[in-house]
Protein backbone atom coordinates (compact mmCIF):
# COMPACT_ATOMS: atom_id res chain seq x y z
CA UNK A 1 0.00 0.00 0.00
CA UNK A 2 1.66 3.09 -0.89
CA UNK A 3 -0.81 6.60 -0.03
CA UNK A 4 -3.96 4.01 0.93
CA UNK A 5 -4.12 2.61 -2.75
CA UNK A 6 -3.74 -1.05 -2.88
CA UNK A 7 -1.30 -1.49 -5.88
CA UNK A 8 -2.45 -5.22 -6.57
CA UNK A 9 -5.78 -4.45 -6.64
CA UNK A 10 -5.16 -1.48 -8.71
CA UNK A 11 -3.45 -4.10 -10.97
CA UNK A 12 -6.11 -6.45 -10.87
CA UNK A 13 -9.06 -3.70 -11.93
CA UNK A 14 -6.59 -2.65 -14.92
CA UNK A 15 -6.58 -6.71 -16.57
CA UNK A 16 -10.00 -7.08 -15.56
CA UNK A 17 -11.05 -3.81 -17.62
CA UNK A 18 -9.03 -4.70 -20.68
CA UNK A 19 -10.27 -8.00 -20.54
CA UNK A 20 -13.55 -7.51 -20.07
CA UNK A 21 -14.51 -3.74 -21.47
CA UNK A 22 -18.02 -4.04 -20.90
CA UNK A 23 -17.11 -4.12 -17.11
CA UNK A 24 -15.49 -0.71 -17.31
CA UNK A 25 -18.18 1.22 -18.17
CA UNK A 26 -19.28 3.34 -15.28
CA UNK A 27 -22.72 5.01 -14.93
CA UNK A 28 -23.69 7.61 -12.16
CA UNK A 29 -26.47 9.45 -11.53
CA UNK A 30 -27.71 12.21 -9.30
CA UNK A 31 -31.14 13.75 -8.72
CA UNK A 32 -32.29 17.03 -7.43
CA UNK A 33 -35.15 18.37 -5.57
CA UNK A 34 -36.72 22.43 -5.13
CA UNK A 35 -36.78 23.39 -1.83
CA UNK A 36 -37.20 27.17 -2.83
CA UNK A 37 -35.69 30.31 -4.11
CA UNK A 38 -32.79 28.88 -5.81
CA UNK A 39 -31.96 25.65 -3.04
CA UNK A 40 -32.36 22.53 -4.33
CA UNK A 41 -31.11 19.26 -2.54
CA UNK A 42 -29.25 16.55 -4.30
CA UNK A 43 -28.91 12.99 -3.57
CA UNK A 44 -26.87 10.24 -5.25
CA UNK A 45 -28.72 7.52 -7.34
CA UNK A 46 -27.45 4.15 -7.23
CA UNK A 47 -24.45 3.68 -9.33
CA UNK A 48 -23.73 0.69 -12.04
CA UNK A 49 -19.86 -0.42 -12.51
CA UNK A 50 -20.03 -3.03 -15.33
CA UNK A 51 -23.41 -4.93 -14.55
CA UNK A 52 -22.92 -4.45 -10.85
CA UNK A 53 -25.65 -2.02 -9.30
CA UNK A 54 -24.25 -0.30 -6.22
CA UNK A 55 -26.13 1.87 -3.58
CA UNK A 56 -25.17 4.95 -3.01
CA UNK A 57 -27.00 7.24 0.02
CA UNK A 58 -25.23 10.53 -0.20
CA UNK A 59 -27.01 14.40 -0.20
CA UNK A 60 -25.95 17.73 0.02
CA UNK A 61 -27.96 21.15 -0.50
CA UNK A 62 -26.75 23.79 -3.50
CA UNK A 63 -27.78 27.28 -2.67
CA UNK A 64 -26.83 30.57 -3.82
CA UNK A 65 -25.71 33.36 -2.11
CA UNK A 66 -28.05 36.25 -1.10
CA UNK A 67 -26.63 38.38 -3.59
CA UNK A 68 -27.25 35.72 -6.01
CA UNK A 69 -31.04 35.34 -4.92
CA UNK A 70 -30.04 32.11 -2.32
CA UNK A 71 -29.37 31.95 1.63
CA UNK A 72 -26.11 30.17 1.34
CA UNK A 73 -27.21 27.05 2.58
CA UNK A 74 -25.01 25.08 0.40
CA UNK A 75 -22.13 25.69 -2.42
CA UNK A 76 -22.95 27.05 -5.56
CA UNK A 77 -23.49 25.28 -8.86
CA UNK A 78 -20.00 26.14 -9.92
CA UNK A 79 -18.47 25.23 -6.78
CA UNK A 80 -19.38 21.49 -7.34
CA UNK A 81 -18.39 21.40 -11.20
CA UNK A 82 -14.78 22.72 -9.89
CA UNK A 83 -14.93 20.18 -6.90
CA UNK A 84 -15.93 17.38 -8.55
CA UNK A 85 -13.15 18.30 -11.62
CA UNK A 86 -10.37 18.93 -8.68
CA UNK A 87 -11.43 15.43 -6.66
CA UNK A 88 -10.75 14.02 -9.79
CA UNK A 89 -7.45 15.23 -10.70
CA UNK A 90 -6.79 14.44 -7.41
CA UNK A 91 -7.91 10.94 -7.77
CA UNK A 92 -5.61 10.26 -10.39
CA UNK A 93 -2.40 12.24 -8.71
CA UNK A 94 -2.64 10.20 -5.52
CA UNK A 95 -3.11 6.78 -7.35
CA UNK A 96 -0.41 7.89 -9.96
CA UNK A 97 2.10 9.02 -7.40
CA UNK A 98 1.57 5.33 -6.00
CA UNK A 99 1.92 3.80 -9.06
CA UNK A 100 5.16 5.53 -9.62
CA UNK A 101 6.09 4.54 -5.71
CA UNK A 102 5.96 8.51 -4.56
CA UNK A 103 4.74 8.25 -0.85
CA UNK A 104 2.75 11.79 -0.29
CA UNK A 105 3.01 13.17 2.98
CA UNK A 106 0.29 16.13 2.49
CA UNK A 107 -1.57 17.19 -0.67
CA UNK A 108 -4.05 19.91 -1.68
CA UNK A 109 -6.11 21.25 -4.61
CA UNK A 110 -7.38 24.11 -5.49
CA UNK A 111 -9.24 25.49 -8.21
CA UNK A 112 -11.00 29.09 -8.94
CA UNK A 113 -12.60 29.88 -11.34
CA UNK A 114 -14.64 33.08 -12.81
CA UNK A 115 -18.47 33.38 -14.61
CA UNK A 116 -19.88 36.72 -16.23
CA UNK A 117 -23.39 36.65 -14.63
CA UNK A 118 -24.25 39.04 -17.61
CA UNK A 119 -24.06 35.77 -19.84
CA UNK A 120 -26.21 34.18 -17.57
CA UNK A 121 -28.65 37.08 -17.05
CA UNK A 122 -28.52 36.93 -20.77
CA UNK A 123 -27.73 40.67 -20.77
CA UNK A 124 -25.40 41.14 -23.31
CA UNK A 125 -24.77 39.24 -26.36
CA UNK A 126 -21.07 39.05 -26.08
CA UNK A 127 -21.45 37.77 -22.62
CA UNK A 128 -20.18 34.23 -22.18
CA UNK A 129 -22.35 32.05 -20.22
CA UNK A 130 -20.34 29.43 -19.21
CA UNK A 131 -17.02 29.83 -17.04
CA UNK A 132 -14.29 31.89 -18.32
CA UNK A 133 -11.78 29.16 -17.45
CA UNK A 134 -10.87 26.98 -14.97
CA UNK A 135 -6.81 26.85 -13.10
CA UNK A 136 -5.72 24.49 -10.72
CA UNK A 137 -2.75 24.58 -8.15
CA UNK A 138 -1.63 21.34 -6.87
CA UNK A 139 0.58 21.66 -3.47
CA UNK A 140 2.32 18.29 -2.13
CA UNK A 141 4.61 17.35 0.00
CA UNK A 142 6.64 14.26 -1.01
CA UNK A 143 10.10 13.22 -1.55
CA UNK A 144 9.58 12.67 -5.36
CA UNK A 145 11.49 14.88 -7.92
CA UNK A 146 10.50 17.47 -10.21
CA UNK A 147 10.03 15.76 -13.28
CA UNK A 148 8.26 12.89 -11.49
CA UNK A 149 5.90 15.01 -10.18
CA UNK A 150 5.15 16.85 -13.41
CA UNK A 151 4.57 13.67 -15.25
CA UNK A 152 2.23 12.80 -12.22
CA UNK A 153 0.51 15.88 -12.70
CA UNK A 154 0.21 15.20 -16.49
CA UNK A 155 -1.56 12.13 -16.36
CA UNK A 156 -3.96 13.36 -13.22
CA UNK A 157 -4.91 15.81 -15.75
CA UNK A 158 -5.04 14.13 -19.07
CA UNK A 159 -7.13 11.58 -17.71
CA UNK A 160 -9.44 12.36 -15.25
CA UNK A 161 -13.00 11.99 -16.66
CA UNK A 162 -13.84 15.33 -15.11
CA UNK A 163 -10.91 17.71 -16.34
CA UNK A 164 -11.57 16.28 -19.80
CA UNK A 165 -14.94 16.62 -19.33
CA UNK A 166 -15.48 20.37 -18.60
CA UNK A 167 -11.61 20.85 -21.29
CA UNK A 168 -13.64 19.02 -24.10
CA UNK A 169 -17.25 19.37 -23.65
CA UNK A 170 -19.64 16.33 -23.93
CA UNK A 171 -23.65 16.12 -25.21
CA UNK A 172 -26.29 17.77 -23.40
CA UNK A 173 -29.56 16.64 -23.67
CA UNK A 174 -32.86 16.24 -22.11
CA UNK A 175 -36.29 17.02 -22.00
CA UNK A 176 -38.98 18.72 -19.51
CA UNK A 177 -41.75 15.75 -18.13
CA UNK A 178 -44.94 16.67 -16.26
CA UNK A 179 -45.81 15.39 -13.16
Amino acid sequence: MINSIDLDQLQRAREHIAAHPAEGIARYGVGLTWQEGVRATVSTLPMQIGETTLPRSFGWTVDEPPELLGQSKGPTPQELLMSGVGACIMVGFVVNAAAKGVRLRSLTVELRGSLDLAGFMNLRSDAQIKMLGLEYAITVDCDAADEVLAEIERVAVEFSPNAMTVRNGVPLSGKVVRN
